[in-house]
């Protein structure tokens, strides 16, 4: 759970401090918190969900992978290879400006560019 917490933080770019300021806590406790030093109330949860804007459900969806033996390891390494990158700077700057591109059209295009680029790279 403090996995999907430290993500979605640095998804939204917050620090721990903002984070904190935001909940009336100190950064210490989020720390804890993305450690898995401390447990989370549900209460506390939900609000960091709110803070966060995902569902409170987001937090879970890690916990259910584990209860399913039929996950090959090979996906487990590819969901936290996935995870990592979404957290670095980059990543987070080409989503924004991405979704930033209102037409939808022009986000299309963008695809097809990247996609192009990609097999160009691959040759």
């Amino acid at each position: 759970m403090g996995k999907r917490l430290r993500l979605r933080r640095n998804l939204l770019g917050l620090s721990q401090d903002e984070l904190a300021r935001r909940l009336g806590l100190t950064s210490q406790l989020i720390q804890k918190y993305e450690a898995g030093e401390t447990r989370i109330s549900a209460s506390r949860l939900y609000a960091i969900a709110v803070q966060l804007a995902v569902p409170i459900t987001w937090f879970f969806d890690e916990m259910e992978g584990k209860k399913r033996p039929s996950i090959e390891p090979k996906q487990t390494a590819e969901a936290q290879d996935w995870s990592e990158l979404v957290t670095k700077r980059e990543s987070r700057q080409l989503l924004e400006l991405y979704f930033g591109i209102a037409d939808e059209r022009l986000r299309r295009k963008l695809m097809e560019v990247a996609q192009l680029l990609k097999t160009t790279d691959a040759e």
